[in-house]
């Protein structure tokens, strides 16, 4: 099952403890509702009701996440809205990778994500053609030359 969101509507001003959004859910590619969330703390609302239980089928074979606070591990289970909460996430950091993109090179360095000061599309392009840059920029990856699912992934991983 495939799940999307489609349409979404972020306030930045408005989210306080939690991302303030409206986003249509598609699942399989068919609009199936929508979720929402007033970025006041609380959960994130799916409506209507049965397509909760739908994405609580998919999010029930999703094995937990282990988080490290400090010496502290936690095990985080997935819910239909912290899954949905991820996509959200997932979008925004998309939309920032590919604004930086545009005028920055951004590359990996021991699991941290850096991003170089800003260039014209031509020194860009210059640069990323340069078979050196890697070892000039001392880097892992560089993201600009990624497909962007992986460079999405790094980015987001490196922005945890």
């Amino acid at each position: 099952m495939k799940i999307e969101l489609k349409a979404l509507k972020y306030s930045d001003f408005a989210s306080q403890e939690t991302h303030c959004f409206h986003a249509n859910i598609y699942i399989d590619g068919k609009k199936a509702g929508w979720a929402e969330n007033n970025g006041h703390g609380g959960m994130t609302s799916i409506h209507p009701h049965q397509l909760y239980t739908t994405i609580r089928q998919c999010t029930d074979k999703i094995p937990p996440r282990i988080v490290k606070y400090g010496d502290t591990e936690m095990s985080l289970e997935a819910s239909p809205d912290s899954y949905i909460d991820e996509l959200v996430t997932l979008a925004l950091h998309e939309k920032d990778l590919k604004r930086a993109m545009k005028t920055r090179i951004l590359f990996t360095r021991e699991n941290q994500v850096f991003e170089t000061q800003k260039f014209s599309a031509v020194q860009m392009a210059a640069d990323l053609k340069n078979p050196h840059l890697k070892e000039r920029l001392k880097a892992d990856k560089i993201l600009n030359l990624l497909p962007m699912d992986k460079a999405l992934e790094l980015y987001a991983r490196g922005m945890r």
